[in-house]
């Protein structure tokens, strides 16, 4: 499987001891298929999304945890990156009958989403001014 997939779990918001804490979608896992993103890259990077949590590497907002998931897609040179909840994940699991269905799973329940630079493809508009 081609990519980097990364697995979250939305955390929904606390409120213990008169301290608010709100909802937020937590990194679980992201991977590709030479093993886990270097930890070091993923806090470097965390450090330019300022409403991310660094220590926890958890977000606000779905929005922000995939546009962060594309900035490391880029870092590494990654043409796509897949976005599964660990609840989908685990109907995944249970639905497997082998690593083909497992590895299919990640584009039937997950987001894909792809990281290719905008230069790189031109659409029309693109091919009509930047000849």
């Amino acid at each position: 499987m081609k990519g980097l997939s990364l697995i979250y779990h939305f955390q929904s918001s606390q409120n213990q001891n008169e301290d608010f804490r709100p909802a937020r979608y937590k990194i679980v896992y992201f991977f590709n298929e030479s093993g886990m993103v270097p930890s070091r890259m993923v806090q470097e990077l965390l450090k330019s999304f300022p409403d991310s949590d660094s220590i926890d590497k958890s977000f606000l907002s779905l929005d922000e945890l995939k546009d962060f998931a594309l900035r490391v897609s880029l870092e590494l040179g990654s043409e796509e990156v897949r976005l599964i909840s660990v609840q989908d994940y685990n109907i995944a699991i249970d639905g497997a009958k082998d690593v083909g269905s497992f590895q299919q799973s990640f584009y039937k329940f997950g987001e894909i989403y792809s990281s290719e630079p905008s230069g790189k493809k031109k659409g029309f508009f693109g091919k009509l001014f930047n000849s």
